[in-house]
């Protein structure tokens, strides 16, 4: 580890890894006082001069797919509410799309392309609604009607009866005064657009009592469609007007669907009850006028055989520059994505090795430093050990001195003589005697109570000793848990690292992919604009590129300021 980068490293953290400002500088190219909501606010104003009217609908589409999936709460649309209304189809980023969970609960052959409705006659089309299945679904109705009233094919099958059985006759439930009595009621009503939040700016009034914004016709229609009899749109039993279903369709759109329906009528027993769920107002095939056959729907399914456009008009399409541009840049925007991503996942496991490292490194310099410092303590120790008995021995030196000393002067007075006065004489008792004989005792024992004492301090540190290791042995195992809880602690925030950066990659990347959708959708309506034409397939665009590993990623001539960990962190 170069020792100039010491007081970097340690102030270094994963906090530039997750970083807005540096996703935005080196991905998004974006200038310092910029940020992604300033980018999407241009793309807006762009989108709107192109003609697009609500442009934030491509932008914060799972916002609102979110706010209609928790709105449908109706019995009789249960086995809808998994198609949200604003759901998209977006490339793989590993999260599974609500209109692939969809299409296993929609009637006929799959939708493969993306689904979009045109909210009006002149609104522009998106290429990655997924309204458009309501135009999917009204092109059963041309198929009926051309079938219908074709006199050459009287016989001919209707669209999707190869892969769908034939329907048995619907079974009513025993209708009840008391579910009619609240018939009209909006709680009873089975239409999602009275159990949802919508706006209700341009709304129309109906005979039941019912207020409907272009958002809750759109809703009637799509759930009408969707049904297996394929119901004429109503609320509350009764057909929406022709004028109001020509607040979102075309004229001859809404003739289709107000014609088809205008000669069944509903059962004055059924009580909006059915153990079927479905409506008592049925479409029959045969009432389809032959003008539904020339209807100009638009079928958003690319792979469709019977209403597939010209590839020219397509091939011209490509070929616009301004479609190469922009397929240009996302190709390198998508290029620095997937770089920048290689590079975050470098630095996040280069700076979790460091870590490891780190730590290992400091285990080891603390664990040799305390077996140093124990090897200081033991001599410490020792040193004193050897000094006590030293000065033990010098005292039972002294002892044995003192006892001779003393034992000598009683010898001699008990001798009877004074040799400093011979002329003094003395008496001597027997408790003179005695008290010599308890002297030469004690002078005999001694060197054995010496040698005992000197047992007893060499046992008492001994055991010093033995402690002194254990609490140093134990202060060494404190210190491998501690390194090893460390290491477990860091293993654990780099996996939690690991998830928020997914999280993060995969949330920048569907916001990203919004963004795409919204400029590919404002050269759609200008193209148009310009042709005069209308595209009516998914627009093709880029994929994300493949995970790179370590070894490409390295070799990848982007620049990143996060190669610093890769640089700093060996």
């Amino acid at each position: 580890m170069p020792d100039d980068a010491g007081d970097i490293l340690a102030e270094l953290t994963t906090a530039p890894i997750f970083d807005d400002a540096v996703y935005l500088s080196e991905v998004l190219e974006l200038p310092a006082n910029e940020t992604e909501d300033d980018l999407e606010a241009r793309l807006a104003a762009l989108a709107r001069k192109a003609g697009i009217e609500d442009p934030y609908r491509f932008l914060c589409a799972e916002t609102q797919q979110t706010a209609i999936e928790d709105s449908a709460t109706s019995a009789s649309s249960a086995h809808r509410s998994s198609l949200s209304l604003y759901s998209r189809d977006t490339q793989s980023t590993g999260v599974t799309s609500h209109l692939s969970r969809a299409s296993r609960d929609l009637p006929g052959p799959p939708l493969e392309g993306v689904l979009t409705i045109r909210a009006s006659s002149h609104a522009p089309r998106s290429s990655f609604s997924s309204l458009d299945y309501y135009d999917s679904m009204m092109e059963r109705f041309r198929s009926n009607a051309r079938h219908q009233s074709s006199a050459s094919a009287p016989d001919a099958i209707p669209y999707g009866s190869s892969v769908s059985p034939k329907l048995a006759p619907r079974k009513l439930k025993r209708a009840s005064g008391l579910f009619s009595i609240f018939r009209k009621d909006s709680s009873t009503c089975s239409s999602r657009s009275h159990h949802s939040h919508h706006s209700r700016s341009a709304s129309v009034q109906l005979e039941c009592g019912h207020t409907l914004s272009r958002y809750a016709v759109q809703v009637h229609i799509k759930d009408a469609l969707d049904t297996k009899d394929q119901i004429t749109p109503n609320c509350c039993g009764k057909p929406l007007p022709t004028s109001v279903l020509e607040t979102v369709l075309t004229q001859e759109e809404a003739s289709i669907l107000a014609t088809s329906g205008s000669s069944t009528t509903n059962s004055p027993q059924d009580s909006g009850y059915s153990e079927d769920g479905a409506s008592s107002i049925e479409l029959s095939g045969t009432q389809i006028p032959s003008r539904a056959a020339h209807s100009t729907f638009r079928n958003p399914n690319p792979f469709s055989e019977a209403h597939s456009e010209p590839d020219a008009e397509f091939s011209k399409a490509f070929m616009d520059e301004g479609f190469k541009d922009l397929r240009n840049r996302q190709r390198e925007q998508y290029r620095r994505v997937a770089s920048f991503e290689a590079h975050q996942r470098q630095a996040l496991s280069a700076y979790h090795k460091w870590t490891i490292k780190r730590l290992t490194v400091q285990f080891k310099a603390n664990h040799a430093a305390m077996v140093r410092e124990h090897g200081l303590q033991l001599e410490r120790l020792e040193e004193s050990q050897v000094v006590a008995e030293h000065d033990l021995r010098r005292a039972q030196i002294q002892e044995t001195q003192n006892v001779a000393t003393a034992l000598k002067y009683m010898e001699a007075y008990c001798s009877g003589k004074n040799p400093a006065n011979p002329s003094l004489a003395h008496t001597v008792t027997d408790e003179d005697r005695k008290k010599l004989a308890r002297q030469h005792v004690t002078q005999q024992k001694l060197p054995a109570k010496h040698k005992s004492a000197i047992n007893v301090l060499r046992a008492r540190q001994e055991k010093d000793m033995k402690i002194k290791l254990e609490k140093q042995k134990e202060g060494l195992r404190q210190l491998k848990l501690s390194y090893e809880q460390q290491k477990r602690d860091e293993e654990t925030q780099h996996l939690n690292d690991l998830s928020r950066l997914d999280a993060l990659i995969q949330a920048r990347r569907r916001r990203m992919m919004h963004q795409w959708d919204l400029r590919y959708e404002t050269w759609r309506c200008t193209w148009e604009k310009q042709n005069e034409t209308s595209l009516n397939r998914r627009i093709p665009q880029e994929a994300f590129p493949e995970r790179m590993d370590d070894t490409a990623s390295s070799k990848s001539s982007s620049p990143s300021s996060l190669a610093l960990y890769l640089q700093i962190m060996v």
